[in-house]
């Protein structure tokens, strides 16, 4: 195993900042080494090496498998990547607009950069296609992908848009997982900005080191 997707009984006793988020998971760990980001729902990918404090950025990539890499989310899309050869982690922040930029096509591309082959990848709880009701605008982001729906206006498959962005940049489909839980949904296990709102907390999934010891849902 090599990441996990948090429930929010871990993190429901912190705020959704980044940095208190980051202090939880040190103490609950005992390591400095975790990798956090200010997320500002783009396309911009680091290296945890050049991550100096809280960059702001919507992907974080490490070729050291003992760092903790996490992303927050709150009904986006957390993606974790890794491959054995050579060893690479990566963390990403994928809710509609950082997908309408490709963050996870970007994301694949720049782990086969750094020489990475057989990519897999895990896409955790988010909210889904029963909930993810949007406006014509934001359908067009994303022709064909839009999901019909009882309600007459177009819902979209966040997992579907992933995947289909993993294989484009080459992954193979069957290295592709998904926990396919609607953050929306499962009110008892995850905080949903769309349910609950600006106070909604935030569900964290890490990769890398010892983020695996950490209560949730096993990815990978």
């Amino acid at each position: 195993m090599r990441g996990v997707f948090c429930t929010r009984a871990f993190t429901a006793s912190v705020m959704g900042e980044p940095r208190p988020v980051r202090e939880l998971v040190r103490r609950a760990t005992a390591r400095d080494n975790v990798f956090l980001l200010t997320q500002v729902h783009g396309d911009r990918i680091v290296m945890s090496r050049d991550a100096d404090g809280l960059p702001e950025a919507d992907g974080i990539i490490s070729d050291d498998p003992d760092d903790m890499l996490g992303i927050l989310t709150a009904d986006c899309l957390p993606v974790l990547a890794w491959s054995d050869d050579p060893p690479l982690i990566g963390a990403l922040h994928a809710g509609w607009r950082g997908l309408a930029q490709g963050i996870v096509l970007k994301g694949v591309r720049r782990m086969q950069s750094l020489g990475a082959h057989d990519i897999q990848v895990s896409l955790g709880p988010a909210i889904g296609p029963c909930c993810f009701e949007v406006g014509p605008d934001v359908a067009a982001e994303f022709p064909g992908l839009a999901v019909p729906h009882d309600s007459g206006r177009p819902h979209l498959d966040l997992w579907k848009i992933a995947f289909s962005q993993a294989v484009a940049a080459g992954v193979d489909g069957c290295r592709i997982k998904a926990v396919r839980l609607c953050t929306m949904c499962q009110a008892a296990l995850f905080f949903s900005y769309r349910r609950e709102g600006y106070a909604a907390g935030r569900n964290i999934s890490l990769i890398g080191g010892l983020s695996c010891s950490l209560p949730g849902l096993q990815a990978g």
